[in-house]
Formats: structure tokens, sequence, C-alpha cells
């Protein structure tokens, strides 16, 4: 069945809910595998080079595979090809430990983050079909709301359960088989995203210009922050775990503000909305420094911050729902894909050298000047557009 207007509300609500209890589960056993795999390899003796590597491999992955996204859900449709990517992380948790050879593992993170990026693209474009236009941004931050719940929670199930033996690894597949259940035995409307695109991933970049930037500013804030901010924290005097909660104000600043910003952006000019979040970007990553050493105004800045740049992500899959539409919402996802691994390559390298040249302030002038060229780019963008319909 086609996702389409013949679905009945019935219909929209089971297909939504269906795709985004898989995506969070999923999550949840994601968010438990990235700090394990780093945690063994440092428990190890593996240098911090070789760590980063083996983390480098899953944006690394989504990089390089997301382009092939559309042909693979054409081929075996979105429902059986998201079973397939949450099973196949599944496996790959037991090979993991199976496997216990760094090389081996760097294969193993190639392949894993290729079923993530499936996992994904699929999902986002399920979810964009199926929403109603008028809801579209609110459906988009619950899916994040509950993706990112999933990351969170990935890592304090860790804590309980440990890193040494089989536990964590089985856990972790167990949870990505459950994630699958719902998905093949639950009978939901599954969208087709039929017709043949009119653009491929590269030439993205020129159907829409703005949302690329969007999506940019979005990877590289997110990863460098996750990588970065808790250093930054510590280098700037604070203790360990003062500089641990920067990163968790951020996160749930993004939480907090994904429901009441998808509720604006259903409501007003969303490239306005992005262009006031760009804003918010900046004065925030400008402010933090110098208010590093007063806790509590620090944290309030960044949750506000956090949410700033967690709700860019909201804002731009509600416009690509807009915009797009069977295969071409799936191209358009898939270059959501490299772009994110793009962005995620490129924002922690960045402010790790910034941080070198101007130790520890760098994290936050890389954070001001990507956020200030967002704002001025869409800015120009936008002006050029009236210019050629007024023309």
């Amino acid at each position: 069945m086609t996702a389409g207007p013949e679905l009945t509300d019935s219909q929209r609500r089971a297909g939504l809910g269906i795709s985004i209890l898989c995506i969070a589960v999923a999550a949840l056993a994601i968010g438990l595998t990235f700090p394990l795999l780093a945690l063994l390899l440092e428990g190890k003796g593996f240098s911090g080079t070789a760590i980063g590597i083996n983390s480098a491999m899953g944006p690394l992955a989504i990089l390089l595979s997301s382009a092939f996204v559309p042909r693979w859900i054409a081929r075996f449709g979105a429902k059986r090809f998201i079973v397939m990517c949450v099973l196949a992380n599944g496996v790959t948790m037991i090979l993991f430990k199976m496997l216990d050879w760094y090389a081996v593992w760097l294969v193993l993170r190639l392949l894993s983050g290729v079923a993530v990026a499936g996992l994904f693209v699929a999902s986002e474009s399920w979810i964009n079909q199926v929403a109603r236009s008028e809801q579209r941004a609110q459906v988009m931050a619950i899916y994040n709301i509950s993706l990112s719940a999933g990351f969170a929670l990935g890592p304090v199930l860790l804590g309980f359960v440990g890193v040494q033996g089989w536990a964590p690894f089985v856990i972790g597949a167990a949870i990505m088989f459950v994630a699958a259940i719902p998905m093949i035995f639950v009978p939901v409307a599954a969208p087709r995203f039929d017709g043949t695109p009119s653009f491929n991933v590269l030439t993205y970049v020129k159907v829409a210009p703005t949302l690329v930037g969007a999506i940019l500013l979005y990877a590289m804030i997110e990863n460098s922050t996750s990588s970065m901010i808790s250093v930054f924290g510590r280098r700037s005097g604070l203790a360990d775990q003062d500089a641990l909660i920067m990163l968790s104000a951020v996160v749930v600043g993004g939480m907090f503000f994904a429901w009441p910003v998808g509720w604006l952006a259903d409501r007003y000019d969303k490239i306005r909305l992005m262009m006031i979040l760009g804003v918010i970007g900046v004065v925030g990553a400008v402010a933090v420094p110098f208010t590093v050493q007063n806790l509590w105004l620090c944290y309030s800045i960044l949750f506000i911050w956090g949410g700033a740049g967690a709700s860019l992500y909201t804002i731009a899959m509600a416009l690509q729902g807009e915009r797009f539409s069977g295969a071409d919402l799936v191209t358009a996802n898939a270059a959501f894909g490299v772009l994110y691994g793009v962005g995620s390559l490129l924002g922690p390298a960045m402010t790790g050298v910034a941080m070198d040249l101007d130790d520890p302030n760098g994290y936050s002038w890389v954070m001001t000047g990507i956020c200030l060229i967002f704002v001025i780019f869409t800015i120009f963008r936008q002006r050029a557009k009236q210019r050629g319909s007024a023309g």
C-alpha cells in the first residue's frame, strides 16, 4: 500500500508509531555500542588515535553508503529493508565479541555503519512520507526526542551491565532483535517511494542549498560537541564531573526544545525560524567561554544552545517532507546521510585543530564561525530567491 492521502488516520498513526518505536529501540542498542567499544579498546591499551579511528568508521560508512540506500529500498521495500538493517546490526554486535581483533573491528564498524545509515534513511523517509503536512514538524520532533532518548539511555544501561564479558554484546544484540519485532509482526501500511528521482545525491546540493547548510551545521555541532565539549570544560579548569554535565546540558536542551520548536515550525516560516536558531547558536557559542566559571549560567546557556542546534534537524526534516515525496524524498534523505557523514568527520577535526591553536577556546570559535556562516548564507540565499521571484 502506498502511504498517501488514501491512508486513514489510524493507519497513519500505526505506521508512525511502529517506525518511531523501531528506531528508538535500535538507538538504545547503538547508544550502548559506542562507549562499549571505546572503553574496551582503551582498557586494552590502544591509543587515543586508534580509538578515534575506530569511532570514525561509523560516520565514514554513513558517508560512503547513504547514496546507495534509495536503490536498496526500491529493491526490498521500506519495511523489509528496515528489518534487514536492524537484524544486521544485531548480528554485528555478536561478531564484535566473537572476532575480538582491532582490524576486524574496523571492518565490523564499517558494516554496522552501513546498516545504521540504511536504518535512518529508510525510517526518516517512512515517517516524513506518512506524516500529515500540517503536523510534520511535530512528528519529526517526536522522532528526534525518541531517538535522543534511546541514545542517552544506552550508556546508562551499559553502566549497569558493565563492559566485560558477553553480557553487553548479548544485551545489545537482543535489543536490536526486539526492535525488529514490531516491524515483522504488526501489520502496518508501509509507504512506497514510487517514481524516478529528479536529482541524485550529488545534485541535491543545487536543489536544496539551505537544507544542505542546515544538516552540515547540525552534524558539525552534534559531533564536535559530543566529542570535544567535555575536553573544553576540563581544559577550562572544571572538574571532570562538571565538564561532563556540560554535554548533558546540551543533550537535554535538544530533547526539551524539540517539541515546542516543532510546534512553532508547523505554524510559522521554517526558514526564518532556522535563521533565528542560527543566531541563537552564534550568541550561545560566543557566551560559553565567558561563563564557563559560572557553572549554572554556563549550563543554562548550553541548554538553550543545544536546543537550538538540535531543532535545526527537526525543521530541516520537516522542510524535506514538504518539498519532496516518493523517490525524491528517499534520495533527499540519502543526501542528508552523506552530508551528515561529511559534517561528522569535519566538525571534530576542525574543533581539535582549533583547540590546539587556541586552547581551549578554539572549540567555541569554531562553533561560532559555522553558526555565523549558516546565518549569513541563509540570509543571502533567501534574498536571492526573492529577487528571482520578483524578476
